[in-house]
Parts: C-alpha cells; structure tokens; sequence
C-alpha cells in the first residue's frame, strides 16, 4: 500500500506542474501522436526499484531533487510496465539515508539490499532552475543517465541497459520566463524527464510537431 506522503507527493507533483503550464495549450492540427516502441522491456514482471544519485553540490542546492525524481519515474514505470511490482519512493530514500555510501555497493548487493528483481538507476548529471548566469529568468533543464541492474542477468554487476535523458521546462521556450518559482519548474522539468525516462520501457503515443 502507498503512504499517504507518496501519495501526497504525487498529487503535488501533478498540481504544481498544471500551476506552470501558463494556460497555454496547443491549437487543433499543431501537434500529431505517434507510436513510440519501448527501447528495453527487461522490467515486465519485475519487481523494480528506482534510485536516483545526485552530487552533493547538486542535493546542497537542491534538496529535494533526488526524492521528486524518485517519486516521478517510480510512478511512471509503476503505472505503465505491464507486471512490474515497484518499491514505494519513501522505503529507497530511507534506505539511501541509512546508506550513505551505497554508490559504492556492487550493483548485485545494490539489488539484493533493496530486495527486487531490477533496479533503475537515475544519475543526475545536470540539473538547473535557471538559464546559465540569469538569476532572474527562469528554465528548467534536467539531465540524467539511466541505467538497468538486472540481479537474476548473466553480469548482475554491470548495466544491462543504459541511455541519457534530457528534459527542458517550459518545453517550447527558448529563451525562460519570469513569472514562475523555483518548486514549480523544477517540478515541471522532472514531469518531462520521468515521462521519458519511463518512456523508455514501454509502448507509448508521443505528441510531436505536425
């Protein structure tokens, strides 16, 4: 059973993303689905948790990066993979908290420690509210490496599938906003990232330009 912070959280998410889309939506013929296959579908009834790593210059600024991230790919994967059974955000959080050093655990005791199947490991690598040397202008760019520790593979110590993932928020601006706060995009980025990172590993429909 979900806690009530998961799903607290969850439901934030999904209120604060809305707050910062500025009522703008796409006019009728702009965009057009497209099918998207999945590029791995190793976790089709598994049991999954998802873990994020993040620099300590990056959860000093951000605090609470790691948790959100957790929070947005676990609930895509949990709704969207056919099967999969997923550890509940707030159990691996603990388990990182009680683990300072667990980057340094081998991948297969990784696995056993957190007692699933597969783990999904997101490295964030770039991760900003801001554009670069503007304070005052608002966008949100995520960066993150997203491998797959399979404990039951051949090699449980090595990656058995691994792709980089980038989210920009606001998604069509080129150049941010100013009306906007810091929770909200970085919430709307890691919306975007989750749905692509997750996306990852199953069938979808994509919106993409006409």
């Amino acid at each position: 059973m979900k806690s009530v912070v998961y799903r607290f959280t969850l439901c934030l998410l999904a209120a604060l993303l809305c707050q910062t889309m500025f009522g703008c939506e796409p006019l009728p013929g702009e965009k057009k689905m497209v099918d998207v296959q999945a590029e791995y579908l190793g976790l089709n009834n598994q049991r999954v948790a998802v873990i994020v790593a993040a620099d300590s210059h990056l959860l000093y600024e951000y605090p609470e990066s790691r948790k959100y991230v957790c929070i947005a790919v676990t609930s895509r994967i949990a709704k969207n993979v056919p099967g999969v059974t997923t550890t509940i955000p707030e159990k691996v959080e603990t388990f990182q908290k009680n683990n300072p050093y667990w980057m340094n655990m081998r991948y297969s005791e990784l696995a056993e420690k957190l007692n699933v199947d597969m783990v999904v490991l997101v490295d964030l690598i770039e991760y900003q509210t801001h554009e670069p040397g503007n304070a005052h202008i608002w966008q949100g760019l995520i960066t993150g490496n997203i491998g797959v520790i399979n404990a039951n593979g051949i090699d449980p110590d090595n990656f058995v599938f691994q792709n980089t993932i980038s989210a920009k928020f606001p998604e069509n601006s080129t150049v941010g906003v100013i009306d906007a706060d810091n929770e909200s995009i970085q919430l709307g980025m890691i919306y975007l990232f989750a749905e692509k990172g997750a996306g990852l590993f199953y069938d979808h429909q994509e919106e993409v330009e006409d």
